[in-house]
């Protein structure tokens, strides 16, 4: 079942999609968004097939309780720029996708997902410091301590994985990227979404190469 949701183009209540699992519930009417999904599924694809080994962290990141950001993306934008440049620099080769969300706080929220050349780290600590440091700077503090989320637990405090190794030559990769797959489509559920300014993205998405032509 493929609905239209209000600006969100189309929802997909089905429990995959592109033949991989996602977190929707049709009885619930839990859905997710198509086109998050398709921004997912395309840099998991990219990055997976440009390299043997990738790393997929998941983060997220809130302000502050008692500042005053502005309503629209530019303190992720500046963050997301010198992350990723930092990322570069390093040799990481950084694929990233981040959503915006707000419900009834007085913020909003992000998520992010990033992929990253497992080569250099097994696991995502490093990634995670370095998003503490510039998530703090963009937000001009000195440390950015319980604003970024490592994922580690669930709402019910229960532990979870923050992160996925994803590797070609394992003989179940095509099992462990479609759990990955699973475990991000999390950022395309429709509730929380929509309450941004208008004009403002609530997709914020690392660009792909283009196709030959």
């Amino acid at each position: 079942m493929t609905k239209k949701k209000n600006n969100y183009g189309k929802v997909t209540y089905e429990d995959k999609f592109n033949g991989k699992t996602i977190l929707t519930d049709k009885e619930k009417g839990y859905g997710c968004r198509e086109d998050i999904l398709e921004a997912i599924d395309q840099r998991i694809e990219h990055a997976t097939g440009k390299r043997s080994r990738t790393l997929c962290t998941r983060m997220d990141f809130r302000f502050a309780r008692n500042s005053h950001p502005p309503k629209d993306n530019s303190r992720m934008t500046k963050f997301l720029s010198t992350y990723n440049k930092d990322l570069k620099r390093s040799g990481d080769d950084p694929e990233y996708v981040c959503v915006r969300e707000q419900s009834r706080e007085k913020h909003q929220h992000y998520h992010l997902i990033l992929l990253t050349n497992q080569r250099n780290h097994q696991f995502p600590h490093k990634f995670i410091e370095k998003a503490e440091k510039h998530w703090a700077a963009a937000n001009g503090l000195d440390n950015a301590k319980g604003l970024v989320d490592h994922c580690t637990k669930d709402r019910d405090g229960k532990k979870q994985t923050n992160n996925y190794r994803l590797n070609r030559s394992d003989e179940d990769f095509e099992g462990v990227k479609n759990e990955c797959f699973k475990r991000c489509s999390y950022l395309a559920k429709i509730n929380t979404k929509g309450n941004q300014p208008k004009h403002k993205r609530e997709v914020l998405c690392s660009r792909l190469p283009k196709s030959p032509k």
